[in-house]
């Protein structure tokens, strides 16, 4: 095994514990399968680690790292949700957020010439994201009926994810007008070597 599918590796046993999450979700305890989406967050950040540290960035690594990630983290969302744990409120910014992050992300990876690198605004809201989730199934007892607390607990998170979308939004406006800009200069640079030619 080639050290650089290290990664990789991470990224499909972090698709095969949304399974497991699932099922000790609903058929074992929310607290077991905290742990299986706390395992799952690890692995990410193992995976993103070595992948950086050690440059083992592969094409199929691109793929299956955001996947693996929306994957569990949507997953969590809808559990969680279809167990009125979670507000409607909470899990729709976060499901935008998600979709819209691994759209675009596809697109950008189409393209050669740019890469594809996490924003600290990102992982701020990943983070978050986990923290709520854990505090979710923790203290499930007290949230419920709580307005207050659902508020304080929820809205931190919400914010985090809509201040993220909003600046991916930017971020890949200014990628579409490299392009332009740089598609227009090869335009330019072609008019003038035909004129040349002439």
């Amino acid at each position: 095994m080639k050290s650089k599918n290290i990664p990789n590796i991470l990224s499909v046993i972090r698709i095969l514990l949304v399974g497991v999450f699932i099922y000790t979700f609903f058929f074992v305890s929310e607290y077991v399968a905290l742990v299986v989406f706390l395992l799952a967050g690890a692995t990410d950040v193992i995976d993103g680690y070595l992948a950086r540290r050690n440059n083992w960035i592969t094409n199929i690594g691109k793929i299956l790292d955001p996947v693996a990630d929306k994957l569990m983290q949507c997953t969590a969302l809808v559990c969680l949700y279809i167990k009125e744990m979670i507000p409607l409120w909470f899990v729709i910014p976060f499901f935008v957020k998600e979709l819209f992050t691994l759209i675009m992300g596809f697109i950008v990876l189409n393209r050669r010439s740019v890469v594809v690198v996490s924003k600290w605004y990102g992982k701020a809201t990943v983070c978050l994201f986990y923290a709520t989730i854990a505090l979710s199934v923790l203290i499930s007892d007290y949230l419920s009926g709580n307005v207050l607390l659902t508020v304080v607990v929820y809205t931190p998170a919400v914010v985090c994810a809509a201040l993220t979308l909003g600046a991916y939004i930017k971020h890949y406006a200014g990628l579409k007008n490299q392009k332009s800009a740089k598609t227009k200069s090869e335009k330019k640079a072609e008019t003038a070597d035909a004129v040349e030619n002439n």
